[in-house]
């Protein structure tokens, strides 16, 4: 290495640095042959050979080497068992704890004199070699400042060794953050340039430590160094980079690496040059990383605080900075630009543009949707209001809050809003505030600017997410909170919140339409050819609908990236749709020479065991660190040949993998479901944890993923079968409601009052005979007596004992299970969809239950479902109860049909309707289904499914209603189709008028009245 950097140095001589930092373990740890003190000897030699060839005209001062302790610098034998064992057992409970340490850390405790001991050796080296950087009180810290070519470089050396001991280390070490960082800031505070060393990186500590050294960074310093890992990498952001750093000697190729950097201070840019030494090459080489340094030289902007310090002095040039004749301004706005592009941003080959979507008051699913009020994101910029926009993961909302906060700022108005994300915010107000006030002092404004907040990925379904949501409100009383509120699709969950002194507009963000996904092909294919525009369009819109993926710009994009291999073959699944994406991301040509490209099996198989930890840990977030020392010795242990760090890198460019703020984590979910399906497929000990106990009903996707790998898993159909069958039993049993309660047998096309009283009937006699608890029972005994917060009460309990939630997710979970069995047995399949029409069974009597509440509030909630009316319910109780309990079959459907449809699934279901011994009900729920997808045949079930029905049913009139609505607002790839729907229409019409079981062509053409709608198209 040494020989290395001296040609680097001999051609390039204005890369010779200022300073050099190393980030700790100088010695390889105390053993017997080989002692401490003789190792720190042969350290001495070695940095004095390094400072000799990084001198620029002499030999480079001492007082420019900067180190810091790591665990190999600790000698084991001086480590206090007990302590250490008590150190570990704080961490568990680290938020109380923490206090504790730090004041050990401050008075030099007798237990911190203890713990310390282990540096003994380290820190007698320090003193003789290096006494600049020692420290006389004992602690191995240190902060300084240093002038060179009239800047101030602050630079800090943290001490992360002092409780270090052996492999139960990782996220338990403790750090004394909060004294650390105190005792910096007090002396480097004011440098023009702060440089922070440490061993560890941020994920080795615990809970609370953690949380300290990730909000200290950003706001403490400029650069961030780490070791331990031995993984280079770089990590720009607004606020700080990190860099860190390889190993001069390691175990393994991947683990080699030295960086050179240098800062322009004059254009405010950064070059850290990336230098490695690879088993596959002769010896140290530059150290390529695919999209972000294809040459070995990561290039970024420096934080937004140094541009804005160099400008001020007048060093700084205002290239790329003056967007809008203010500097400040043009800061922010690129700030704010480049978090916009990292939200849009998906695959490396291609970079997605904003598209325009539609915010909407109703949900898109609602009846007449099409019929109610459109903005434009614009009327929130100029007219800000408290606001709750909803729609389900991956429709585009994070894109939409950074959209508005651009545009916003950009605006003649320089409105300020300020963006903060729920996932990184704890539910107390000192998390809030420290976040508000960290992203104000990066954009360098005040409180009183701030126009309005938005509070991106709220998900009511998480622990004390409304306890943060009502504490954002309170600190922003009297500023518009606008609310990117996560449903999930097909779910129960509760869309309305109630925050005091505050009112919520609601909208919904809508899917796009057909002439967005062709501006998007149209965009593509000037990247990448893919076809003929009208083609392709017409190939996406039909495999989203073959596919059931919301009509949303990242499905297009990533069923485009999928037809870059094959346009002509379509995916089967969303299994399917992945695993060719996959494929594509690590079959590029823009890995470096020396790397080989990871087998896309061996990567599956490894990523699977790295993501069942992630769902065993319940932790989403991890380090670069720690994904490759994890995958790495995974790969060690079943002898896989991987390198890991390629891995990473491919995720990481391709967006899969994201980083936020010192962390990473997959930017969808689905990512994480995906992989470890794939290790439940290698592993059947993970399999067996997933499948039983109904743990899979937390995330229905992995078994989703796992049944469409090779789309026979009939092991998992006969598990889901089973319970299904014991929860809706268990359902039924508890809840007590008669299994043949159906007031739709009194319906008419055309109800009576003395009809509805019937139907009332029905249900209140149903309900009286039922085990329901006496306050349900006398809900409907008086449905006009105020009894809501009892009511609420007992709903809770009586359906948290009858597992109605865990219901609905085995059903979720179920029916992405049989939509992707192609290949299951035959009898499986029909058994499941059994069981999965038996919850509909449920789902149904369980409005009916809260049928009355519904009617006179507007909404009810129990045990984490809730259930809210939307528009056109009216206002009068007996009004409101006939119209929701006529409209329960057509939501029923509207809930579980995501869930399960595909093309493919069409046999199963056509044969169901009619082969399957199914109640009126779900027979009825099931043909609104496939009035909504149209498989082949679809019609001819639906004739004879009019046929059958009665003249002035209610299922005839819902029947008719369901085709009008597709008629009016469905999308028709032809003319045969829509013309299919318009005779069914007639059809319908005509058995109600002349009574025929199913009536002939003269009756059609002898039906008078407007019977088919206008097209909205």
């Amino acid at each position: 290495m040494l020989k290395y950097l001296k040609g680097i140095f001999e051609v390039n001589p204005e890369l010779k640095p200022d300073f050099v930092f190393c980030t700790g373990d100088i010695a390889f740890g105390e053993v017997r042959s080989d002692p401490l003190s003789e190792q720190y000897v042969k350290a001495k030699e070695f940095f004095d050979k390094i400072l000799t060839i990084c001198g620029k005209e002499s030999v480079m001062p001492k007082e420019r080497l900067f180190l810091v302790p790591g665990n190999h610098d600790i000698d084991r034998s001086n480590v206090n068992a007990d302590a250490q064992a008590m150190y570990k057992k704080f961490s568990c409970d680290s938020e109380n704890n923490c206090s504790k340490i730090n004041s050990r850390f401050n008075e030099k405790s007798i237990e911190f004199k203890d713990a310390i001991r282990r540096l003994d050796q380290y820190g007698e080296f320090i003193k003789e070699y290096l006494p600049h950087q020692y420290d006389a009180e004992g602690r191995y810290f240190y902060a300084q400042n240093i002038t060179v070519h009239g800047i101030t470089v602050g630079i800090a050396g943290f001490n992360s060794a002092w409780t270090c001991a052996g492999e139960e280390d990782d996220r338990n070490l403790w750090l004394a953050a909060e004294w650390q960082f105190n005792s910096a800031a007090s002396v480097i505070s004011n440098a023009d340039i702060r440089v922070g060393l440490i061993h560890h990186p941020m994920d080795w500590f615990n809970t609370a430590e953690r949380n300290i050294v990730s909000r200290r960074i950003s706001t403490d310093f400029d650069y961030w160094l780490h070791g331990h890992t031995h993984n280079s990498w770089v990590a720009p952001g607004s606020t700080h980079i990190v860099v860190g750093a390889g190993a001069v000697g390691a175990e393994m190729s991947e683990e080699f690496g030295i960086n050179l950097t240098t800062v322009n201070f004059d254009e405010c840019t950064g070059v850290t040059r990336l230098h490695a030494k690879k088993s596959s090459a002769s010896g140290w080489m530059i150290s390529p990383v695919p999209s972000h340094a294809p040459t070995g030289e990561w290039c970024y902007s420096l934080p937004t605080r140094i541009a804005e310090i160099f400008y001020q002095k007048g060093e700084a040039m205002t290239r790329e900075m003056d967007l809008d004749n203010s500097s400040r301004d043009g800061l922010i706005s690129r700030y704010f630009s480049r978090k916009l592009e990292d939200s849009l941003r998906s695959f490396s080959s291609h970079s997605n543009s904003w598209v325009d979507r539609i915010l909407s008051t109703a949900s898109e699913t609602e009846k007449n949707s099409d019929l109610a009020e459109k903005i434009n994101f614009s009327e929130l910029i100029k007219n800000p209001k408290s606001a709750l926009i909803k729609a389900p993961p991956q429709y585009g909302l994070t894109c939409l809050s950074h959209k508005i906060v651009l545009e916003a700022w950009n605006s003649p108005l320089r409105s300020l809003f300020l963006y903060l994300d729920a996932r990184n915010l704890q539910p107390h107000k000192s998390s809030i505030e420290q976040a508000t006030s960290d992203e104000l002092q990066m954009l360098g404004r005040t409180r009183s600017e701030i126009n309005c907040v938005i509070l991106d990925s709220f998900d009511s379904d998480e622990k004390n997410m409304v306890k943060m949501l009502k504490n954002v409100s309170i600190i922003f009383s009297g500023i518009p909170l606008v609310v990117m509120m996560k449903m999930s699709s097909g779910s129960f969950n509760l869309t309305s919140i109630d925050i005091e002194d505050r009112k919520f507009e609601e909208y919904y963000l809508w899917t796009i339409g057909r002439s967005v996904i062709r501006n998007i092909v149209a965009a593509y294919n000037e990247v990448r050819k893919i076809g003929d525009e009208d083609t392709v369009t017409a190939r996406i819109t039909s495999d989203l609908s073959v596919l059931n993926l919301h009509r949303t710009p990242i499905n297009c994009i990533t069923l485009l990236k999928v037809s870059e291999a094959e346009f002509d073959e379509s995916p089967v699944n969303r299994c399917d749709v992945i695993r060719r994406v996959l494929f594509l991301l690590f079959n590029v040509d823009t890995l470096p020479s020396y790397k080989s490209k990871p087998d896309l099996k061996d990567c599956e198989y490894v990523l699977g065991s790295f993501c069942e930890g992630l769902l065993r840990s319940g932790n989403h977030l991890f380090a670069r660190d720690k994904f490759l020392s994890d995958a790495q010795a995974f790969c060690k242990d079943k002898l896989i040949d991987l390198e890991t760090s390629s891995v990473f890198d491919i995720l990481y460019q391709n967006n899969i993998i994201i980083k936020i703020g010192h962390f990473f984590r997959f930017k969808s979910s689905y990512w994480i479901f995906y992989f470890s399906a794939q290790r439940m497929y290698h592993d059947e000990e993970f399999a067996n944890f997933i499948l039983s106990d109904m743990r899979y009903s937390l995330y229905p996707e992995v078994v989703e993923f796992y049944t469409g790998i090779d789309r026979r898993r009939n092991n998992a159909l006969e598990i889901l079968i089973n319970d299904l069958s014991k929860i809706h039993q268990q359902v039924q049993n508890q809840c007590g409601l008669p299994f043949d309660v159906n007031p739709y047998r009194y319906s008419l096309w055309n109800s009576s009052e003395a009809t509805r009283e019937k139907m009332e009937k029905e249900i209140a006699e149903g309900v009286k005979e039922s085990n329901l608890p006496v306050a349900i029972k006398d809900q409907y005994a008086d449905k006009l007596y105020d009894k809501s917060k009892p009511y609420q009460q007992e709903i809770k309990n009586v359906l948290g004992a009858h597992n109605f939630s865990n219901m609905q997710s085995v059903m979720s979970a179920g029916a992405r299970a049989l939509r992707n069995s192609d290949y299951a047995s035959t009898d499986v399949k029909k058994r499941l969809l059994k069981e999965i029409m038996n919850c509909w069974h449920q789902t149904t009597r369980v409005l009916f239950v809260i049928l009355p509440l519904l009617a006179k509030e507007g909404y009810a909630a129990y045990d984490g479902a809730a259930f809210a009316l939307g528009d056109g319910f009216g206002t009068e109780p007996n009004e409101r109860l006939l119209r929701i309990l006529v409209s329960i079959p057509y939501n029923v459907s509207c809930w579980v049909q995501d869930d399960l449809y595909s093309r493919k699934m069409g046999p199963l279901l056509l044969d169901q309707l009619f082969g399957g011994e199914i109640g009126e009900i779900e027979k009825h729920e099931l043909v609104l289904i496939l009035i909504s997808y149209r498989p082949k045949n679809w019609d001819k079930a639906i004739q004879r499914y009019i046929s059958e029905c009665g003249k002035s049913s209610f299922y005839l009139m819902d029947t008719y209603q369901a085709l009008r609505t597709q008629y009016r607002i469905g999308y028709f790839s032809d003319a045969a189709s829509l013309s299919t729907v318009e005779h069914l229409i007639k059809l319908a019409a005509a058995k109600h008028v002349t009574g025929q079981k199913l009536p002939n062509e003269k009756s059609l053409k002898n039906l008078k009245g407007d019977f088919i709608p206008d097209r909205i198209v």
